[in-house]
């Protein structure tokens, strides 16, 4: 199957239910369930908000997060793949908080030879490169800060 995978800070209100069961319904989130816990103690749990017929994620402790989605279109349809919850915490780095990629695009699945966890990041790391005076980008379930190498 081919298909485009696009990068948006916000999805369509109708994939509130695709949105919501890769998030809170993800089968590979044992792996990482340590992490997730103490994201969620330090920062807070993350929602799903709905603005003017369009979707975000908001975090209680954090109010300045921001979300990056990455959308599978194809044949005419299109659905939420991936989505990392990021800020930028101090002067010199980025801070990624939460991040989710859904079942078939997760190692081992149908599409996981897409990279959409790795071409998130790298999403992320064009914006720290962008943002004058970052430096750093961490990774909260990775426990790791990663330099930026700027142009």
């Amino acid at each position: 199957m081919s298909y485009a995978l696009t990068f948006q800070s916000r999805l369509p209100a109708t994939m509130r239910g695709q949105l919501e069961t890769m998030l809170f319904f993800n089968q590979g989130q044992h792996r990482v369930r340590h992490e997730i816990e103490a994201t969620i103690e330090r920062y807070g749990l993350p929602e799903v908000i709905e603005r003017d017929g369009t979707l975000t994620m908001q975090i209680a402790k954090c109010p300045e997060v921001q979300t990056l989605f990455a959308i599978q279109s194809a044949d005419g349809g299109a659905r939420p793949v991936g989505v990392v919850v990021y800020v930028r915490d101090s002067i010199e780095r980025i801070n990624v908080l939460h991040l989710c990629v859904a079942d078939d695009h997760a190692a081992g699945g149908r599409f996981s030879s897409d990279h959409v966890l790795q071409r998130l990041l790298q999403q992320i790391r064009r914006v720290a490169r962008r943002t004058q005076g970052i430096e750093q980008m961490a990774v909260a379930y990775r426990g790791s800060q990663l330099r930026l190498a700027h142009a």
